[in-house]
């Protein structure tokens, strides 16, 4: 569960993403963090034990608000298919408003997936809607019948590779042309066929 911290310490700790990005988590220090977040030091100590759950509040505080966002999608009343466009669309904004926690997310991969509340934050977010999703689709006939775990598992790692690229790269997220093109590749080779029309059909 995310820890409760006073307003002004909640908001200057984003910088801390910045220095693990640039220095590297394993690199960075508490004095680092502290320095780059003008937060002292002791006050760092007294909230957390160390940078690995500085890093753990870090990501999971994204993946909240990133959940909350998928949730209210997954409430609409439109077909599937749209809905799974729509949380490819928010997923990809992601990176592109949190580069630098989106960097360290890629170089301390094996790290956070050791973390059981991220692990769990992550499926919770992402993961787990996109096999609801799926499995909707099918339903109401928007989506091809395919296993919905492993699917979401694909789905998940492809959005997620597309988002770090352009991170990693240092290169204009676009992120509605992203999701317009993963949309094309991913929901287009899930979606089911349509019928060729009939010779004389309009």
């Amino acid at each position: 569960m995310m820890r409760d911290l006073p307003a002004n310490i909640a908001q200057k700790l984003p910088a801390a993403a910045t220095v693990f990005a640039e220095m590297g988590f394993d690199q960075a220090r508490m004095e680092d963090v502290a320095v780059g977040c003008g937060i002292p030091k002791p006050t760092l100590y007294y909230h957390f034990g160390g940078k690995e759950e500085i890093l753990a509040w870090l990501l999971e505080r994204l993946l909240r608000d990133l959940s909350s966002q998928v949730g209210a999608i997954l409430d609409r009343d439109e077909p599937s298919r749209d809905r799974l466009t729509q949380v490819f669309t928010v997923y990809l904004q992601m990176f592109a408003d949190h580069p630098d926690a989106a960097r360290v997310l890629l170089s301390e991969l094996g790290r956070i997936t050791r973390i059981p509340e991220l692990a769990d934050s992550i499926w919770a977010a992402f993961h787990e809607p996109l096999r609801k999703l799926l499995d909707e689709g099918h339903r109401d006939g928007t989506l091809r019948d395919l296993d919905p775990e492993a699917t979401a598992s694909a789905v998940f790692g492809s959005v997620t590779m597309v988002g770090l690229h352009y991170v990693v790269t240092g290169q204009p997220l676009q992120v509605d042309h992203l999701a317009k093109q993963l949309d094309e590749l991913l929901v287009g080779g899930l979606a089911t066929p349509t019928p060729p029309k009939k010779k004389g059909s309009r």
